[in-house]
């Protein structure tokens, strides 16, 4: 732990192995995996329990809890330390209740299956969860059976807010560099979608790192 906490200080200066070890060993949320699922549901409970008890000045105004980014991913990024998951200071994290980019590994289904194993009776507010499918996985009429299956399988499991975004990372990255080519390329970003071309070069690059997901 003293070695963990002298590495979170420096920003992981000096400690590179130590934070590859930490960003491919650790169980992320997003895997259906239950020690990190657990630890997420753990905390959205202190959170929603912490609103449900806090009075409020007016009782006739309502407070009901939600969980969201809405697109202050950059503007947070500032003030975002080192994570002791290994992650950099500054870095993008995640967006709404989204798996952190990069950390799912088992593809979407398993994602649902952890967005999906918290209590969204107490969170009136709702959450969102961004899902970006690559183009080939919703190709043609199997595809569109696929994406059918896979928002059944979100509702059944009792989702509450999911937006699905198929785009090809590599078509992005293009547009950034020919954005004439691509006047109407529209993204989704976080509760809205957006021309790709109009967004700052930071913006682009927070859409383009989102994992893309095959099934």
């Amino acid at each position: 732990m003293d070695d963990l906490l002298d590495a979170l200080l420096v920003d992981f200066k000096g400690h590179e192995a130590l934070r590859l070890r930490l960003q491919n060993k650790t169980p992320f949320f997003g895997n259906d995996d239950d020690r990190a699922d657990g630890m997420l549901r753990r905390v959205f409970g202190t959170y929603v329990s912490l609103c449900e008890c806090t009075e409020r000045a007016d009782p006739r105004i309502l407070r009901p809890p939600g969980i969201s980014t809405f697109g202050r991913e950059i503007q947070w990024r500032g003030q975002r330390a080192a994570t002791p998951y290994g992650r950099h200071a500054g870095d993008i994290l995640s967006s709404n209740l989204a798996p952190t980019p990069g950390s799912e590994r088992h593809g979407p289904t398993a994602v649902i299956r952890s967005y999906c194993g918290c209590d969204f009776e107490r969170l009136p507010n709702g959450v969102p969860l961004d899902l970006k499918l690559l183009p080939e996985v919703v190709r043609g009429e199997r595809g569109v059976q696929t994406l059918v299956a896979l928002l059944q399988t979100f509702v059944a499991l009792g989702g509450w807010y999911i937006q699905p975004d198929v785009v090809d990372s590599e078509l992005l990255r293009d547009a950034q560099a020919y954005p004439e080519r691509y006047p109407n390329l529209t993204v989704r970003v976080s509760g809205w979608s957006a021309r790709f071309t109009t967004l700052s070069r930071e913006w682009q690059d927070m859409v383009i790192q989102r994992t893309a997901h095959q099934l």
